[in-house]
Formats: C-alpha cells, sequence, structure tokens
C-alpha cells in the first residue's frame, strides 16, 4: 500500500515514478480507442484517402473520394498507411499510429522539463501534458494535429539540447525533424520554428544583437535549410512538377494563406486566450496564474522560462495574427506551457505570499469542481451504476494524497488535478461504445460488400450533403447532393442513400438497410453528438434522419 501511496503522491524514486504515470497514461490512451467507426467529416478524410492508396498503389497522389485532395502533405497519411499494411486498414491501424505519437508527444514534453527543471520538472510536464483536455480530444482521432504536436516537439527538443550541449549533431536532427513537421503540415512551419528560436535566442542574449547573431551562427543554418527542404518539400516538388498550378492554388490557399493571411473576420485577438482557458484544463487556470506572474517580474523570463515563454509567445502572436483559428492550432503550444506552470513550482519554493495563495487556488479550484462533474457525468451519460466506482474511486485517490504526511503541497498540486480529470476521461471513453448504435456506417459498408457484393464500379449516390466516411465503408466513390429525382432517373444499376421522406420518388428500388443517421455535417463537435444521442436514448430522434439504402439492378 505504502508503495502505491508513493506513487500517487509523487514520492516514489524518479524511475519507477515515470514509469508508473506513463502506463496509466498509455492505458487512458488505449482504451476504447479503436471500438468508433471513422468520425466524420476529418477523420474520413485520411481514412478514406489511405484506402485509395492502396487501391490504386499510388501513395504520392493523394485522393479523397477519388478526387485530388491537395490541401495537406503527405506524411500523416503515410504513417497511416504504414501501419494500416500491418495492422489492417479498419479502425485499429487507421488510428494506432495517432495513439502512439500522442503518447510520444507526452514523453517529449518529460525530456524537455527534466532537460530544463531536474527529475520532478519532468514529472510534472509530463502530467500537465498527458490530461491537457484538447490533446486527449484527439490523441487518438485521424488527423494531422498529433503528428504536428510530436514533430514540432521533438524539433525543438533537438534543438535545446544542441543549444545547451554545445553539439552539432542534435542540431541537424532537429533540422531533420523540421522537415517531417513541414512534410506533416506545411512549410509555414518553419517560420514558426524560426520565430520561437530566433525570439529565445535573443532573450538568452539579453537582446544584444550582435552576441545573438554570434549564437545563431553557431546552428549550422546554411546546411540546415536544405535538409528542412528536401526533407520537407520534396512531395511539394513533385506535386507541383506533376499537376502544375492546379495543385499550388490548393496547397497554397491551405497551407500560407491560412497561417498568414488576414480578413476582417481574422480580427479576434482574444480567440486564444478562450482556447487557453479549456484546452490545458485542470491546468488552464494555473496557467494564468503563472503567466501574470512572469509578466509582472520580466527579470524571471530570461533565467526561468526563457525558452518555452518564446515558444508560447510567438505561437500565441503569428496564431492571433492568422487568418485561420481553429482551437486544435494551438495544441503544439501544450507543451510551453506545461513547461511554464513547471518553471514556477520548481524554481520557487512556496511561502504565504498573495501569489502562491492565487496558485492553490488556481489548482485546487478546477479539481474539485471536476471531480464533481465526474459523479454527474456517470448520470448524463446515463452509464451502468457500475460506473460510479470511478469517481468514487479517484474521490479515494485524492483524499489519500491530501491526508498523507511528509507530501509536498508542490506535488499535490500537480496530482490532485491530475487524478480528478482521469475519471472523467475514463467515463467519456466509456460511452464510445455504446453511442455506435448511432453511428452505422460499418453496418452500411457490410451490407453493400459483404452481404450483397455490389460490384465496386457502382458509385452510391447520396440524397443532400456527402456523408464523409460513406466512400470508405462503402469502398466506392458517392456522389453527393443528389435529388431524388436524378437517384431515381439514373441509368443502370443504381445505388443510393437516401432519406425516408424521399422513397416516394423512387421506383424500381429494393431497401438493403434502413435506420437513424446523424443528420449534422460534422460529429467533430463531440458535446452536441453525445447530446443528440442521448436525447434519441429518451425518444427524441430531432437530430438524427432516417436513412434508406436503395439498389436497382
Amino acid at each position: 500500500m505504502k508503495k502505491f501511496t508513493d506513487l500517487i503522491t509523487l514520492q516514489a524514486n524518479h524511475k519507477q515514478q515515470v514509469i508508473f504515470l506513463m502506463v496509466v497514461i498509455s492505458m487512458l490512451y488505449f482504451y476504447n480507442f479503436y471500438v468508433n467507426d471513422i468520425w466524420t467529416p476529418n477523420e474520413s478524410f485520411y481514412a478514406e484517402s489511405v484506402r485509395e492508396m492502396f487501391e490504386s498503389g499510388n501513395f504520392l497522389d493523394i485522393k479523397y473520394n477519388y478526387e485530388p485532395r491537395y490541401n495537406k502533405p503527405p506524411l500523416t497519411y503515410w504513417l497511416i498507411a504504414a501501419s494500416s499494411y500491418i495492422f489492417g486498414l479498419n479502425e485499429f491501424g487507421i488510428r494506432l499510429p495517432i495513439v502512439l505519437l500522442t503518447i510520444g508527444s507526452v514523453w517529449l514534453t518529460y525530456l524537455l522539463g527534466k532537460r530544463l527543471y531536474g527529475e520532478k520538472g519532468g514529472i510534472y510536464s509530463l502530467m500537465i501534458m498527458a490530461v491537457s483536455v484538447q490533446l486527449m480530444a484527439v490523441k487518438q482521432y485521424a488527423s494531422p494535429e498529433i503528428p504536428l504536436t510530436f514533430f514540432f516537439t521533438l524539433t525543438l527538443y533537438w534543438f535545446i539540447k544542441g543549444y545547451q550541449e554545445g553539439r552539432t549533431k542534435y542540431y541537424y536532427l532537429s533540422y531533420i525533424a523540421l522537415g517531417l513537421t513541414v512534410l506533416t503540415k506545411g512549410y509555414p512551419y518553419i517560420v514558426v520554428v524560426a520565430g520561437i528560436i530566433g525570439l529565445f535566442i535573443l532573450i538568452d542574449s539579453n537582446f544584444n544583437i550582435r552576441t545573438t547573431l554570434k549564437k545563431a551562427s553557431q546552428i549550422k543554418l546554411h546546411l540546415g535549410i536544405p535538409i528542412v527542404l528536401i526533407i520537407g518539400m520534396s512531395w511539394v516538388a513533385y506535386m507541383y512538377l506533376t499537376y502544375g498550378d492546379g495543385f499550388w492554388e490548393i496547397f497554397q490557399r491551405e497551407t500560407f494563406d491560412r497561417a498568414f493571411t488576414r480578413n476582417e473576420k481574422s480580427l479576434r485577438p482574444f480567440f486564444y486566450i478562450e482556447v487557453i482557458s479549456w484546452t490545458i484544463l485542470p491546468y488552464s487556470l494555473a496557467f494564468f496564474v503563472v503567466l501574470a506572474h512572469y509578466i509582472s517580474s520580466p527579470k524571471k523570463i530570461k533565467s526561468e522560462i526563457a525558452f518555452p515563454f518564446a515558444w508560447f509567445i510567438v505561437m500565441f502572436l503569428i496564431f492571433t495574427a492568422a487568418k485561420g483559428k481553429i482551437p486544435t492550432y494551438f495544441i503544439q503550444a501544450h507543451p510551453a506551457m506545461a513547461l511554464m506552470i513547471t518553471a514556477v513550482l520548481v524554481n520557487v519554493a512556496p511561502n504565504k505570499t498573495a501569489f502562491f495563495k492565487a496558485l492553490k487556488v488556481a489548482f485546487y479550484l478546477p479539481a474539485v469542481l471536476i471531480l464533481i462533474i465526474t459523479f454527474f457525468t456517470t448520470y448524463f451519460l446515463g452509464l451502468s451504476p457500475i460506473w460510479y466506482l470511478v469517481p468514487v474511486f479517484f474521490a479515494v485517490i485524492i483524499f489519500v494524497i491530501t491526508k498523507t504526511k511528509g507530501t509536498q503541497s508542490i506535488d499535490n498540486q500537480i496530482s490532485i488535478p491530475f487524478f480528478s480529470i482521469l475519471g472523467v476521461y475514463i467515463l467519456v471513453a466509456a460511452y464510445l461504445k455504446p453511442i455506435e448504435k448511432y453511428r452505422p456506417y460499418n453496418e452500411i459498408g457490410n451490407v453493400i460488400n459483404s452481404e450483397n457484393n455490389i460490384d465496386s464500379s457502382v458509385p452510391i449516390l447520396i440524397e443532400k450533403t456527402l456523408i464523409h466516411n460513406i466512400p470508405f465503408y462503402a469502398e466506392r466513390p458517392a456522389i453527393r447532393d443528389q435529388t431524388p429525382a436524378q437517384i431515381n432517373s439514373n441509368q443502370g444499376r443504381t445505388l443510393a442513400l437516401v432519406r425516408a421522406e424521399s422513397l416516394g420518388y423512387l421506383s424500381g428500388f429494393e431497401s438493403l438497410w434502413s435506420g437513424m443517421i446523424y443528420d449534422f455535417p460534422s460529429e467533430s463537435q463531440f458535446a452536441k453528438f453525445v447530446k443528440a444521442c442521448i436525447d434519441a436514448e429518451n425518444g427524441d430522434y430531432s437530430k438524427f434522419a432516417e436513412y434508406h439504402l436503395m439498389y436497382k439492378n
């Protein structure tokens, strides 16, 4: 019992502590990660594009629904394809690399914390990063956000390691990682990383330009830039030479224009302040207190947080100024925010000042509220009463932490929020399986391909909007925005997914399947989707539409 108590109170020896936390985090990340059909819309783009890669044998020309998809570079697609080659083209194989890279991102944050703030700093940084809400929301979602976070963090880890140790090989590794970052999300991230490194060196040089230039010359830019461009832009060069301006126009719009152009709608200076207020919960409030502390004590920025501060502030300014504003864009700043919180805890001993009283409240208040929410979550999701044991278990854990003698207040400030939010994540993950009854996409695919063996040359016509994961499960192109009249007049064999109210317009068709489908373009607004499923459980299907899979031979 004492050994377990030492682990939850962060009093175990460092190796045992790290192993325990990584095992807990990994179990949480892997729990039910593959039970859901591919989510729509964004995950569908990557799953279907990879399926078409295998179908065509072409892994360079990215296509979705058999049409060119030039929006993003290919590394995420290739990672998913490699995993699917080994584990099968299924939800497990598609999502596995994302989960692994999430764990890798947490591990890199630990390494950064350990390097900058010692062993305890590594543990604090690991815990803050691991349970942040936004990271948890995309930890198994097949999209570029997590691969980008991993390679972006790897770039900066190798840089700071080379900078502190004065070893050139780490700079080269950093350039390779930056090339992979560019191959994941595009060349604007060269500007982002350059801004972070440039500001850090400037702060570290006391804003002395001559010293800054001297230090900057040591990072081998003349060799590093070609490495980045060869790795990161080789696919872009190939695509431009193959498809010319048709490719470049779309790629430029989806990368540079979204990152660096502005319009009147993009002038939302407080957007990412709102994002920070929840994105790294349960530590968001603590981050604001920490940020205020350092802004009011600017001399401490250089001595304590020069690197993570440069990381955070550059990302905040660039993305605040950018045209495209999406909360997931800021996940790459999570390691920096974790490191800034850690810096306060390891650099200054706790005392009775107003700042540290405010900091304690910032850690403990969210933890208490989240623990209460955990009990409510079990009721709200309609889970079996047995699941109430989850919030009870974590309430006991927190009680033990607070009552254990000899624990440090600072350790408790990290561990209590950490354990308080684990229960919510476990309950939400448990609910992922029940909601599949409202997501019949794989079932539709089985009806088409297994039960009726309809030739893949027959496209599926979909009334009104495109249901984005249907091409993946139907294993054929989907033609969207079809009217009942167009479907009815289609010549030859016809496969269609239509609403129940349109059946009267069709003649000569047989119904192969019928069921309810979420009648909203995106399931990525997960809270709204969950609410719709709960309402459906209570008989309110207003957010769903009855569809029929119709076939005419």
